[in-house]
């Protein structure tokens, strides 16, 4: 299967999926596991930019790493998990045939384009400001919910579902898309939450 057709083709590239009647998660979970090395490396890199005692740095950088790439495949992973089990279960639903693995498949390498951004993420990495590490920075916030990457891999996923369960691609967006807001609402809420205890914080050690 020419995989290059998943970036230039996904039509295509699904259209092939569909027929084959054995799929192999190996790509999928590479694709996690490279996502969050390179998760790792950018972690480093930030760390880099705080102002931390020398002696401290290895160690910090080495957990810090560690931290990074465990956490990274692991929230992926179960992201992974329940989307293909929602989309599943929805999609049959609506009519559509397929299967758990399935949607497994497709979603994992829907996940293809965060390469690409976690490569780009470490070679254009802005500097962390411990002055306003309690404060909500809206434009990193909307940049990554509306940015490039993750609207490339939103539409890969709804066009690699629809094709492989034979749903039009209307009927598919409805439950990629209502994760996807469920998902930033959650998002936000936990952001503001982390921010307000920060603040509450600051302002008591302060007093």
């Amino acid at each position: 299967m020419n995989y290059l057709n998943l970036l230039i083709h996904p039509v295509k590239f699904f259209k092939q999926v569909a027929e084959k009647e054995k799929l192999s998660l190996l790509i999928p979970i590479l694709i996690l596991v490279v996502i969050g090395l390179i998760s790792g490396v950018a972690a480093a890199n930030l760390v880099s930019t705080m102002d931390l005692p020398t002696e401290q740095v290895g160690m910090v950088k080495t957990v810090t790493i560690i931290t990074a790439i465990i956490s990274g495949i692991v929230s992926l992973g179960v992201a992974l998990v329940i989307k293909a089990g929602l989309f599943n279960l929805v999609l049959k639903k609506m009519g559509g045939e397929g299967s758990f693995k399935t949607a497994v498949y497709v979603i994992g390498l829907s996940y293809f384009p965060k390469i690409i951004q976690s490569i780009l993420n470490v070679f254009f990495q802005k500097p962390i400001d411990m002055t306003k590490v309690s404060q909500m920075d809206w434009v990193s916030f909307l940049g990554g919910i509306f940015s490039v990457f993750n609207i490339w891999q939103v539409v890969l996923t709804i066009i690699g579902l629809a094709v492989v369960y034979g749903v039009s691609y209307k009927k598919t967006a409805i439950p990629v898309l209502g994760f996807e807001v469920v998902m930033a609402g959650l998002s936000l809420g936990i952001t503001l939450f982390s921010l307000n205890s920060m603040a509450a914080l600051t302002t008591t050690a302060v007093s």
